[in-house]
């Protein structure tokens, strides 16, 4: 069981020889590193590039769409309404000041579509932002009452091909 072990201050391992007093060694090992490191961040960045521009197209289509569904929302609450003022014209024949309440009640509504039509889907966003930051608790019973009205207007509202073959 002897060995035999020089203390000279190097040793080679796997054909690389390292010497700690070598100034040389140690400089490569940091310009290597640096190299490395450089090329991970110049890979970062690529794949970062890349998926960047497949996320766009996306983003294109998910904003066209969100921009065709709130026309759609507005001119349907733009509807809803004429509708109720209409029901308050009606109304005020017989009780003139629950008339008042429900043309206030048909002017939300005018407003609502108004500005779900002259804002863009980032600034109706940004709004519902900070809404629900300064309100979480009203934000969230409104989103689940919205909620309801959605679907019951979604299953409300006429398909093309179902209604056809059901005449």
């Amino acid at each position: 069981m002897s060995s035999q072990h020089e203390s000279s201050g190097s040793y080679s391992a796997e054909g690389a020889d390292y010497t700690p007093d070598s100034e040389t060694s140690a400089d490569n090992g940091s310009s290597r590193s640096s190299r490395v490191k450089g090329q991970i961040s110049e890979f970062a960045q690529s794949a970062k590039n890349q998926a960047s521009a497949a996320m766009q197209p996306i983003a294109n289509n998910a904003r066209s769409m969100a921009e065709e569904q709130k026309a759609r929302g507005a001119e349907r609450i733009g509807n809803i309404a004429q509708a109720v003022h209409g029901a308050a014209d009606e109304i005020a024949k017989e009780v003139p000041l629950a008339a008042n309440y429900v043309h206030a009640a048909a002017d939300k509504l005018d407003n609502a579509s108004r500005t779900l039509r002259d804002s863009s889907v980032d600034d109706l966003m940004q709004m519902a932002t900070d809404f629900a930051e300064e309100r979480p608790f009203v934000f969230l019973g409104g989103a689940v009452a919205a909620g309801f009205v959605l679907m019951r207007l979604l299953r409300s509202s006429p398909v093309g091909d179902e209604e056809s073959g059901e005449e």
